[in-house]
C-alpha cells in the first residue's frame, strides 16, 4: 500500500519524467531553426539536453534545487547514467541514456541496458539518439521486436527526421520511453 507521502513523491517524479520528452522535442526544434548547432559528440549532446531540461524546470517553476545530474548516478555494476532527473527518498529516479551517431547494435544494447536499469532503481527511462539519416536507423532497428510499442502503456517511441540549416545531411532521431 502506498502512503500519501509516497504517492506525492511519485507524482513529483512523474513531473520530471514528463519533462524529458518535451525537452528533447524543443532541442530538435532549435536545431531545425538553426538556433543551435548539431552536437559534435555525445558529451555535447548531454550538455545541450541538460541545459534544455534546466531551462524547462525554471519555466515550469519546479522546486529549487533542481533534481538533475549528468554522469553522476551509478546505476548498476559501476555503470553511470548519462542524465538523471528527480530523486525519491528511497533512491529511485528517472534515467536518460543517449547516443550520438550510433551504430544499430549500440542502440539495441542501450535499450536492453535501460530495461535492466528500470528493474533496479529507475522508475522511468529514456533513450535518445541522433544520427545521420543515411544510416536508415528506423528501417534497421525493429523496436517492436524489443517489446517497445509506438504508443504503449509501458513504452513509447518517436522517430523524427530533420534537416539542420548548417549541415549538408539530414538527421534521424529517436526517443524511447520505458516504465
Amino acid at each position: 500500500m502506498v502512503t500519501p507521502k509516497e504517492s506525492e513523491a511519485l507524482e513529483e517524479l512523474k513531473k520530471y519524467a514528463s519533462l524529458f520528452p518535451k525537452a528533447w522535442r524543443n532541442f530538435l526544434k532549435r536545431i531545425e531553426k538553426g538556433e543551435i548547432f548539431v552536437p559534435e559528440n555525445e558529451a555535447e549532446l548531454r550538455c545541450f539536453l541538460f541545459s534544455e531540461c534546466l531551462s524547462m524546470m525554471h519555466k515550469k517553476k519546479f522546486p529549487m534545487r533542481y533534481q538533475i545530474t549528468a554522469e553522476d548516478k551509478e546505476i548498476l555494476d559501476g555503470k553511470r547514467a548519462d542524465l538523471t532527473l528527480g530523486l525519491l527518498p528511497d533512491g529511485r529516479f528517472v534515467i536518460i541514456e543517449m547516443k550520438h551517431f550510433p551504430n544499430v547494435n549500440s542502440i539495441k544494447k542501450d535499450i536492453k541496458k535501460l530495461r535492466q536499469f528500470i528493474k533496479s532503481h529507475v522508475i522511468y527511462g529514456f533513450f535518445a539518439m541522433i544520427g545521420n539519416s543515411e544510416y536508415a536507423y528506423e528501417q534497421k532497428v525493429n523496436l517492436e521486436s524489443l517489446g517497445i510499442k509506438r504508443a504503449g502503456k509501458e513504452s513509447f517511441y518517436e522517430w523524427h527526421t530533420l534537416k539542420p540549416p548548417f549541415l549538408d545531411i539530414s538527421l534521424e532521431t529517436l526517443i524511447v520511453g520505458l516504465t
